[in-house]
């Protein structure tokens, strides 16, 4: 049996997932590929990340290196102390089942490391020595594998060779003891020995027995995935290594560096130093980089499906406190992110409270100086700012947030139902959180957790629900509430106005309709003013709106001024009386006679030329046709010519011809008027 599973013994890391420096090596393998027939077989099998876990000197690297032949201490000094620093790689091979293994650091300075390397893992591989038992490190790396989600894994009790059986017996409840409180509680003990290689076959069973229930298909959606190593081969150009997070990918596929959004392409493909034409979450894997600079890569940046990943410094969380961290977590504490392959320092914002318990969960946002790209539903670990101690860690809710407006209870609710809605649920929250602005389905697929071809059956879902409408007259598909909003955003503007004019008519129509533009886009606020007015959340009265509540009351003096007002007016025609010069103007207040004026004009009824000088809206149509026809007939006029064509007097003819150049029917043009 074991020669049937062990791996080929050359070769401590041939391809780019393992080592750095065998240049001629990556160049040669490059230059081939495999055969169609053995792609064919590869496609057929299933790909699984195992990735370690364990105290330090508890045997993990011996364990790996008697699994598969290779030794993941790639580095000198890693070979010269004996300990594991950075992440090593390699490849086992059990039956048809392929797996890549991290083998992560065990001491407790390079935790960020350990976690950048349990990054998609599917199964953990718990290294526990059973002449040293649990340890520090082994308790922590359990919360973090905990906390990441990782729910398959089994215990490999090495160093069987050095203790009696009894020893054995009580150290394997200890680990039972420690894991009965997590999702890995299931965890099947395998006691192993790497120098006299006892147990490792019951190991590789248990190992395989694990992944049984785990989709064999690879997974679907946009290609994904972290990057934990960046290095330059002679000749070839950038290199990045990482885990296969979900899609697909072939050389010649395009993809972007997030979170600077370089575009890039793939030339070429590795998994475990052999060329491939194609590329499935599951597997480890390195990727030959065109059109991006090595200075702009780095462990921590990811690589994704064009348009799929945005970026952010905002992200809301559902987070969760350890118990043994010992202390509350007070809201606005610094501590340091650990997400994908990522370290950076975030603040923590609490939606309750001053401070999270240990122990305890809550939602929080989490607010960074630089972007971050993540999905619904990727899980992370914080701890604390000086990366000594793991505080807790979490699950992404929103992966791209913004500063809190609405009210707490609102925010509250929303982030609730990312959480515990179903698919449809969280669509809608995306599509109201997206605004006015249509999100590609290859967003939602990120900020709602769902594949893209699931998009449009939820969609048509909201559609038949009324959870999703079309913004009247236009082509936008918006969240009902999303157009509630705005209308409650614009009542409260209008009614601050209202209140601080109560003897105006209201705001200008063009001022209304901008307002809407800066709330929603230019392409919507007309169809949306429109529909305001329809419904009557709006009142238009000539050239101003107001809300209906607040709409001019005249009492029956008021609506008799006011008729006789137009009346005489119009009666003037092109020589009407001023406000002071009316017959009804003796006595009167000139407040109210101006007050009924910017009516008559709000109910279109008069014309403002400017000053006390108001015009009937009939006669300023007449105007402007007198006034056209007058300068194309003679190629322009002087205003001794529109006085004589008009049969008024200058006193009035300079302000008409004044109102005409404002509003761009004229243009002066020395002692001409001609069209503008």
């Amino acid at each position: 049996m074991q020669g049937r599973y062990s791996a080929p013994g050359a070769a401590r890391g041939r391809g780019l997932c393992d080592r750095v420096d065998a240049t001629d090596t990556i160049i040669a393998s490059m230059a081939t590929t495999q055969p169609a027939s053995e792609l064919k077989t590869q496609r057929s099998r299933s790909h699984y990340i195992l990735g370690t876990a364990g105290h330090i000197d508890h045997g993990k690297t011996s364990l790996v290196r008697a699994l598969t032949g290779i030794d993941t201490d790639r580095l000198p000094e890693e070979q010269r102390r004996g300990m594991t620093i950075e992440l090593g790689f390699a490849e086992l091979a059990i039956g048809d089942a392929r797996f890549g293994v991290v083998d992560v650091p065990g001491h407790e300075r390079f935790v960020r490391t350990m976690v950048a390397g349990a990054t998609g893992i599917d199964v953990a591989l718990i290294v526990v020595a059973a002449d040293d038992s649990v340890m520090p490190q082994t308790i922590e790396h359990v919360e973090i594998l905990d906390l990441l989600g990782v729910s398959r894994a089994v215990v490999a009790l090495t160093k069987i060779d050095r203790v009696d059986s009894d020893l054995v017996e009580l150290v394997a409840d200890d680990v039972q003891k420690l894991l009965a409180s997590t999702a890995l509680r299931d965890a099947v003990v395998c006691p192993v020995s790497s120098v006299t290689e006892v147990g490792l076959d019951a190991l590789r069973q248990a190992i395989l027995d694990v992944v049984r229930d785990i989709d064999p298909s690879p997974a679907a959606g946009p290609f994904r995935m972290a990057i934990d190593r960046v290095f330059t081969v002679e000749g070839r150009g950038t290199v990045v290594t990482g885990s296969a997070l979900s899609g697909a990918l072939q050389p010649g596929d395009k993809l972007q560096v997030w979170p600077t959004g370089d575009p890039c392409r793939v030339r070429d493909l590795q998994t475990h130093g052999k060329n491939t034409e194609t590329l499935r979450a599951g597997q480890r894997c390195a990727l030959n980089l065109s059109g991006v600079d090595r200075d702009r890569i780095h462990r921590g940046c990811e690589l994704a499906a064009p348009g799929y990943l945005q970026p952010s410094r905002l992200i809301d969380v559902r987070l969760q406190a350890l118990s043994s961290y010992g202390r509350p977590l007070k809201s606005t504490s610094v501590v340091r992110l650990e997400i994908g392959t990522a370290e950076l320092p975030v603040r923590v914002v609490l939606f309750e409270g001053r401070a999270l318990a240990p122990g305890a969960s809550a939602y929080a946002q989490l607010r960074s100086g630089r972007p971050v790209t993540a999905t619904y539903g990727q899980r992370f670990i914080i701890r604390d700012e000086n990366a000594t101690r793991t505080i807790g860690g979490g699950v992404v809710l929103r992966p791209v947030g913004r500063r809190r407006r609405r009210d707490p209870a609102a925010e509250l609710e929303a982030i609730r139902r990312l959480d515990l809605g179903d698919p449809a649920d969280r669509v809608e929250e995306v599509l109201y959180r997206a605004g006015f602005s249509t999100p590609t389905d290859l967003h939602l697929s990120a900020q709602a957790g769902i594949q893209p071809d699931e998009v449009p059956r939820l969609l048509e879902r909201l559609d038949a629900d009324g959870r999703r409408i079309v913004v009247p007259g236009t082509e936008v598909h918006v969240a009902p509430a999303l157009i509630d909003d705005v209308r409650r955003r614009l009542t409260r503007w209008l009614e601050r106005y209202q209140k601080s004019n109560p003897n105006h008519p209201g705001r200008h129509v063009d001022a209304v309709v901008g307002r809407l533009e800066r709330m929603t886009s230019r392409s919507i606020a007309r169809p949306m003013f429109d529909h305001f007015v329809r419904e009557g959340a709006l009142k238009r009265l000539g050239r101003f709106v107001c809300l209906p509540a607040f709409a001019p009351k005249l009492s029956n003096a008021d609506e008799k001024m006011l008729a006789l007002m137009i009346e005489q007016i119009r009666a003037g025609k092109f020589q009407p009386p001023l406000l002071d010069a009316l017959s009804i103007s003796s006595g009167t207040d000139r407040k109210r006679l101006e007050r009924l004026a910017t009516l008559a004009c709000a109910l279109g009824e008069l014309v403002h030329i400017g000053g006390s000088l108001y015009v009937h809206v009939d006669v300023e149509a007449k105007l402007r046709e007198i006034v056209t026809g007058l300068i194309q007939a003679q190629g322009g006029a002087t205003v001794a010519q529109v006085r004589e064509a008009l049969g008024s007097s200058r006193k009035y003819v300079v302000p008409f011809l004044e109102y005409l150049d404002r509003v761009g029917v004229t243009r002066r043009k020395g002692d001409l008027r001609v069209l503008a």
